[in-house]
């Protein structure tokens, strides 16, 4: 009885929801800003988000040209000669990934991985510019020290946003893909560690940042949030991981949908998947791009034993766990919203694996979705979709 009528109530909540996200955005279409990533509903939108390592083989470009409008490329396997030769650097060898793609597919948009609270290892041209009195000093735990980037620090702001106008300017990119962003978020590790109000003149100074890359980059340029969470219990909509990032950004990637399932412990509540297929159509009917990231029932990291077979039996597991995570990306997808489907960054994690269902027809929604106690449904032109949150089941028949 509890549970009929906590999802009575979830749904009436969900229809509200979606009744006043129609009114604020009437019309996704006209919104829509110069610049975004190509999109169409004739088939399922795709996001490609990998490590590029040393640099991907030619045809693996070509691989991603041909089936991706929107990539982001980070630093991936950094190998000993990575390391310690100078002139190999994530900067040149994304400068000539962005080239060849965009010869091969000059729609694509591509993404330069730039985090906003540490610096990464694969940034170690750029990191040679971090001003000496630009990071603060943070204890993570009894072993850890990190140093985290002082973003109340002009200089530190100003060297970080030029990288941001470098990755468009000269290394060929369309923007950036902003990791940490939400480092000093209410309620973060930081918070807890510096105190609430240096943590919130730091989170000003995030925004300023960020402002300060746009203006530098151009109009037409992107800048990629991560990430964007649904609410958890007891919070709105406003006081989500991310939400109060989206107007200094072009959009966000929600990260963790059904995130190492395969761990018991870590298993998403039902109501959480919902609020994080519902925080997708809220913040796309917005006019944001959101990538929804989704994990096939576990991670690099999640299933060790899964990771030491050969990669036939990984993909066959991500292609066993495929209805569910695609019928509720499709259950809440609005314009520019994009589906990232593996089981990790590196290139073997899924990037180039394909699937039959990203090949079917889809075709525009008739509608948004009808919710049910725990169960949705939704129409398109050349499908129909089921989910059962609470049993875990997706099921779209293509017509």
């Amino acid at each position: 009885m509890q549970t009929d009528i906590r999802s009575s109530a979830l749904s009436g909540i969900f229809t509200i929801t979606l009744a006043a996200l129609l009114l604020l955005s009437a019309d996704t279409n006209a919104s829509a800003a110069d610049g975004y990533p190509k999109f169409s509903w004739d088939h399922i939108p795709l996001y490609a988000h990998v490590g590029l390592g040393r640099g991907l083989t030619e045809e693996e470009y070509h691989f991603l040209a041909d089936h991706y409008d929107f990539i982001a490329f980070t630093g991936g396997s950094l190998d000993r000669e990575y390391r310690s030769q100078n002139e190999i650097t994530f900067e040149r060898i994304v400068s000539e990934a962005a080239r060849t793609v965009k010869l091969r597919n000059p729609e694509a948009r591509v993404l330069f991985y730039w985090a906003a609270d540490l610096a990464k290892p694969h940034n170690k041209l750029s990191n040679q510019g971090i001003p000496a009195n630009g990071r603060i000093e943070v204890q993570r735990n009894p072993k850890t020290i990190v140093n985290v980037f002082d973003t109340t620090n002009e200089d530190l702001r100003t060297w970080w946003s030029d990288v941001a106008a470098k990755a468009v300017h000269e290394y060929g990119c369309d923007g950036i893909f902003v990791d940490g962003a939400t480092a000093f978020a209410p309620g973060s590790f930081y918070e807890q560690k510096l105190g609430k109000e240096k943590s919130v003149s730091l989170e000003q100074g995030m925004f300023t940042m960020l402002a300060d890359a746009k203006r530098k980059m151009g109009d037409n340029s992107i800048i990629l949030l991560n990430p964007l969470h649904g609410p958890k219990t007891g919070q709105t909509e406003e006081e989500a991981l991310g939400w109060r990032y989206l107007p200094y950004v072009e959009g966000a990637m929600v990260d963790d949908f059904d995130r190492a399932a395969n761990i018991l412990e870590k298993r998403q509540d039902t109501e959480y998947i919902i609020s994080t297929i519902r925080i997708m159509t809220a913040a796309a009917k917005r006019g944001e791009m959101v990538v929804f990231k989704a994990w096939p029932g576990f991670t690099w990291w999640s299933d060790p034993e899964l990771m030491k077979k050969p990669h036939a039996e990984q993909f066959a597991v991500s292609k066993k766990n495929l209805d569910f995570p695609l019928a509720c990306f499709l259950i809440g997808a609005e314009q520019h919203c994009y589906f990232c489907y593996t089981w990790g960054w590196l290139p073997e994690y899924g990037t180039f694996d394909w699937y039959p269902e990203f090949d079917k027809p889809l075709g525009p929604p008739k509608g948004d979705a009808v919710q049910e106690g725990w169960t949705f449904k939704r129409e398109f032109e050349h499908a129909s979709v089921f989910v059962d949150v609470e049993n875990r089941i997706g099921k779209i028949d293509w017509k």
